[in-house]
C-alpha cells in the first residue's frame, strides 16, 4: 500500500512535470517573452500560487531545466569508456546529450547558450551559467582521471594524485575548450536557420565539426622554432 508521503511526493513530481511541459509548449508557440506565469499555470491546470511553490518565475523554471541537463552531461562524461582521451569523452558525451536535447528543443540547454534573451534571463537566476558548465565538465574530467589512476592497483592508491594543481588546470582548460566548441556549434546552427537554409545541419553534426577543427589545429605544425 502506498504511504501518504509517497503519494504526496508523486503528486509533487507530477505537478512539476505538468508545469514544465506546459512552459515548453507555450514557449515554442508564443516565445519566452510573450508567455506569462499565468499562462503556464492555466495550461497546467494549477493556480499561479502553485506555480510559485515550484519555481521562482519563468527564470527559475529555465534554470531548473538547465541544471537538470548539466547533471546529465556531467554523468555522461564520467560514464564514457576509460580508454577515451578526455576531450574525446567530452565530445562524445556532448553529442549524445545534444541528440537527447533535440527531442525537446524548447528548453534544451543548447538553446540557453545562444545569444539573446534566454541567456540573459537565465543569468537572473544563475549568474554565471557558462562558468558553472565549465566547472561541471572539469569536475567530470577530473573524476575520470582519478578513477583511471585508482584502477591501476594498490600502488596508485598509496601515491598522491599526479599533477596536483597542474591536473586541475588541465581540466579547466579542457572545459573551456569544450564550451567554445559547443557555443560555436549552437551559434552556427542559429545562423544557418536565420539564413533560411533548408534542413540546416544538426547541432551535434556542427559540434563534431567544431571539435575536428580543434584537433586539426592542435596537430598542425607551427613555424619552425629555428626560423
Amino acid at each position: 500500500m502506498t504511504s501518504p508521503v509517497g503519494r504526496r511526493e508523486a503528486s509533487k513530481q507530477a505537478t512539476r512535470a505538468a508545469l514544465t511541459t506546459a512552459a515548453k509548449r507555450l514557449f515554442a508557440e508564443r516565445g519566452f517573452e510573450q508567455t506569462t506565469v499565468r499562462d503556464i499555470a492555466r495550461t497546467a491546470a494549477v493556480t499561479e500560487r502553485t506555480f510559485y511553490r515550484y519555481f521562482d518565475g519563468k527564470e527559475g523554471l529555465i534554470a531548473d531545466e538547465y541544471l537538470t541537463w548539466l547533471d546529465r552531461l556531467h554523468d555522461a562524461i564520467v560514464a564514457r569508456p576509460a580508454a577515451e582521451a578526455p576531450l574525446v569523452a567530452v565530445q562524445r558525451a556532448m553529442t549524445a546529450v545534444a541528440r537527447q536535447a533535440a527531442a525537446e528543443p524548447e528548453l534544451a540547454p543548447l538553446w540557453l547558450f545562444s545569444e539573446g534573451s534566454p541567456i540573459r534571463t537565465l543569468r537572473r537566476f544563475e549568474p554565471r551559467p557558462l562558468l558553472r558548465l565549465e566547472a561541471s565538465i572539469a569536475a567530470a574530467i577530473l573524476t575520470r582521471m582519478r578513477t583511471d589512476g585508482a584502477s591501476d592497483g594498490a600502488a596508485a592508491e598509496s601515491e598522491p594524485a599526479p599533477g596536483g594543481a597542474d591536473e586541475e588546470f588541465k581540466t579547466r582548460v579542457l572545459g573551456r575548450v569544450a564550451i567554445a566548441a559547443l557555443r560555436s556549434a549552437v551559434i552556427r546552427h542559429r545562423e544557418l536557420r536565420a539564413a533560411g537554409e533548408d534542413g540546416p545541419q544538426a547541432v551535434e553534426q556542427l559540434l563534431d565539426q567544431a571539435f575536428a577543427i580543434i584537433r586539426e589545429q592542435a596537430s598542425a605544425r607551427g613555424p619552425s622554432q629555428d626560423a
